[in-house]
Formats: C-alpha cells, sequence, structure tokens
C-alpha cells in the first residue's frame, strides 16, 4: 500500500469519514503532559514516555456500513509526527474504553487509540487496517490543528553496487542501498559494551551469563527512499563469514536505546541499534544487509577496513604467541565458552564448548595451523579429547 499516494488529506478531529468499511470520527484528542497525566490515571503503573517523546491519544468512533462483523484494534491505527516515523500502540494500559471491537453491521463502537510521538503539534493519525485488504480504507487525521501530509519528492530508488560483492564489501560509514533503503553502519561494540549499553531486558540475563563475549552491537541509520511507508526490522541485518553466508543459530538480542526497527514513512530517516549474539564457532567477518527478500540483492559491510573477524571464540584480543607449555601440564581455560575442537583447524568439528577455568591436561605437542598455536588436550572432568587454541589456556601455578 502506498497512503501518502491513496490519501491526499489529513481530516480535522470532528469530520466523519468514509475509512472503507467505516464512518470513522476522530472525537477527541489529548497529547504530551495532559495525555501522560490521563496514562497515570489509568494505572500508576503506566511509564513515562521516553526521552524526546510524548504519549497522544485519540478517541475515536467507528460505525461499521458493511454486511458483515468488522474488527477494529489500536494495532490497525499508527501517530506520525515531524520525524516521519509511525509509532503504533506501546505497551501502556489504554484509557477506558480502548478501541477494540467485534462491530456487527450497522453498529457503531467507540475508543481510545494511545501512541507516542515527536511533536504533538504535528501529529497524525494513520487507520491503516491490518485486516481489509489492500489500501482502499487508509485513511488519515489531523490531530492537531495546522498537522498536515508532507509532500514526498519521487526518488530514484534502485539499488546501488557498493557493498554487493562480498569480495569487496562497503566499509564502517559507507552507505549502501537496497530494497529501498540507504543503510549506514556507523558503529560496532562488542562484548560488556554491548551488556553495559542494554536496558533491563538484556541485563536481566546478568553480568555471568557465558554468551556476553559474543554480543555485537551495530548502530544503524536508515532512509526510506521508495514511495511507501515501511518497517525497517532487525531482520534486515545479519552476521556472515567472508564468503557473505549468514551464521545459522544466531540469536538477535534486545538492542540497547534507541532502537534502529520501526516503521518509516517515505523520506524519513532514522537511526539506533541492533544486537546479536552468534555462536562461539561463528566468525564475524561481514554484515549482511537485506531489508526485503522480495526487493533488492543483499550489501555486504566489513566489520574493520581489512574485512578482519571480529572479537569470537578463536579469535583472542591479543596477538601476542602463548609461551610454549610442555606435555603433561595442567592448564584453565582463560575465556568463556572456548571451543574444544577435533582437529587442529577453527574448520573442524567443534566437540564441546569450555567453560572459564575448565581445567585440561595438555597431551602433546603444539601445532601451527589456519594462523593459530593449538593443543592437544585432555578435559580432566570429563575425558574428552580434542585440540584448543593456545590463546585461550592458561599454566596452572604450582
Amino acid at each position: 500500500m502506498n497512503l501518502l499516494q491513496d490519501t491526499q488529506t489529513a481530516h480535522p478531529i470532528g469530520e466523519t469519514v468514509a475509512a472503507g468499511p467505516w464512518q470513522m470520527t476522530v472525537i477527541e484528542v489529548v497529547a504530551g503532559e495532559e495525555a501522560s497525566s490521563l496514562l497515570a490515571q489509568t494505572n500508576s503503573e503506566n511509564p513515562p514516555a521516553p526521552d524526546g517523546l510524548g504519549y497522544a491519544a485519540a478517541r475515536i468512533s467507528v460505525r461499521n456500513t458493511s454486511d458483515r462483523d468488522l474488527s477494529i484494534a489500536q494495532s490497525d491505527f499508527a501517530i506520525s509526527g515531524s520525524d516521519g516515523i509511525l509509532r503504533r500502540a506501546p505497551g501502556v494500559v489504554t484509557p477506558d474504553p480502548p478501541l477494540h471491537a467485534v462491530v456487527p453491521p450497522g453498529q457503531s463502537s467507540e475508543g481510545w487509540v494511545v501512541s507516542l510521538v515527536n511533536d504533538p503539534a504535528t501529529a497524525l493519525l494513520w487507520y491503516d487496517s491490518a485486516t481489509i485488504a489492500s489500501a482502499w480504507g487508509d485513511t488519515v487525521f489531523a490531530l492537531a490543528e495546522g498537522a498536515a501530509l508532507s509532500a514526498t519528492e519521487p526518488t530514484d530508488d534502485a539499488d546501488t553496487e557498493t557493498g554487493s560483492d562480498p569480495a569487496r564489501p562497503a566499509a564502517i560509514g559507507d552507505t549502501v542501498r537496497t530494497g529501498g533503503w540507504d543503510i549506514t553502519v556507523q558503529d560496532v561494540i562488542y562484548g560488556q559494551d554491548v551488556f553495559e549499553l542494554a536496558d533491563f531486558r538484556l541485563r536481566a540475563l546478568g553480568s555471568g551469563y557465558g554468551g556476553i563475549g559474543n554480543f555485537i552491537g551495530l548502530y544503524v541509520s536508515v532512509l526510506n527512499v521508495s514511495a511507501f511507508p515501511a518497517f525497517f526490522s532487525t531482520s534486515a541485518l545479519q552476521i556472515a563469514d567472508g564468503a557473505g553466508e549468514p551464521w545459522d543459530h544466531t540469536t538477535t538480542l534486545t538492542p540497547p536505546n534507541p532502537d534502529v526497527s520501526r516503521e518509516y514513512l517515505p523520506g524519513a530517516s532514522g537511526e539506533g541499534w541492533a544486537a546479536f549474539e552468534p555462536q562461539g564457532y561463528a566468525t564475524a567477518d561481514l554484515i549482511r544487509i537485506q531489508p526485503s527478500h522480495v526487493g533488492g540483492s543483499p550489501r555486504y559491510v566489513a566489520f574493520t577496513g581489512g574485512g578482519s573477524s571480529a572479537p569470537s571464540a578463536e579469535t583472542p584480543d591479543s596477538t601476542s604467541p602463548p609461551a610454549d607449555i610442555a606435555s603433561g601440564s595442567t592448564v584453565v581455560v582463560s575465556e568463556d565458552l572456548v571451543n574444544l575442537r577435533v582437529e587442529p583447524s577453527s574448520s573442524a568439528e567443534i566437540i564441546t564448548e569450555l567453560p572459564i577455568d575448565t581445567q585440561l591436561t595438555v597431551t602433546g605437542d603444539p601445532v601451527e595451523a589456519d594462523g593459530y598455536t593449538w593443543y592437544p588436550v585432555d578435559v580432566v572432568a570429563s575425558s574428552q579429547t580434542g585440540f584448543i587454541v593456545a590463546d585461550f589456556i592458561e599454566p596452572v601455578e604450582e
């Protein structure tokens, strides 16, 4: 659908509008401090609006003019402001009654819709039903006097070649265009830095969570260059190997604030975080970008200018060679969740991931392979045998 093409007018408060099978009227609007007060009175657990945003609430009356039952809910509405970001119902208790009903033919219903907006003076309420096919009922209401639709100039949204070949990826700070989006990875952070920036949802894992060392945070800016409102999802971003193949079993984490995942009007831009936890065997060589599998092909961005890997279970922070360790020595694992492999190779089968402080017995001489020094070891507690990178073991002091 294309709300901006199919909807030419932002209707004022009090005007009854045909919105597909509905007769729809915005009866009342409260915004800013008044809306915050209304939500606080509704439920004392309703949180304050995030920094830079304010609540807006609209009381809406609808009448079903069709010959069948129709459903309507807050998810059918979004509110936008001067930033061009469409925001739908946040996780708050809505004033009574909320607009949520199945309405029989010829019957009416009334209720509140609540969302967030960056500037109440420019607030627009968008109706675009998730259940009524096509855009024939899409409608926009002005929630403030003077609020109006912004004209957008046509844009050449054709994909560009930058980053199209994983062998010649774009760099951090370069802009790639694919699938109707301009996308720029501005910064990358790892491990504890991601955890420290995260909110309570990720920090609930606790600082002792073993996977923190694998966390990757991407700070991304996006611009919707298409003619349609569109949602940019973190599913557009994947951690990939040097050939551009995304690693499977990668967890998408709750990112630090702000979250780049939002719904953007044509011409609107924004920036924010996405965060991931690849498995310990993964190497972070490339960021694979593909916002849509319908339009646009993948683009690739190297984590560093040279395309080298980010820290992983086999990419130690230090490149200094470890001291030789004699066969028969007892050592401990110095990092969390380090790979024990069948052979001395970063592509060999992983036997297990060893927690920090796991005791091992060195059973032979070191082997140089794949740019690493490997030791054959026995796991003292389990008697498992395999190879481990030397940078992740330390001799036990006598």
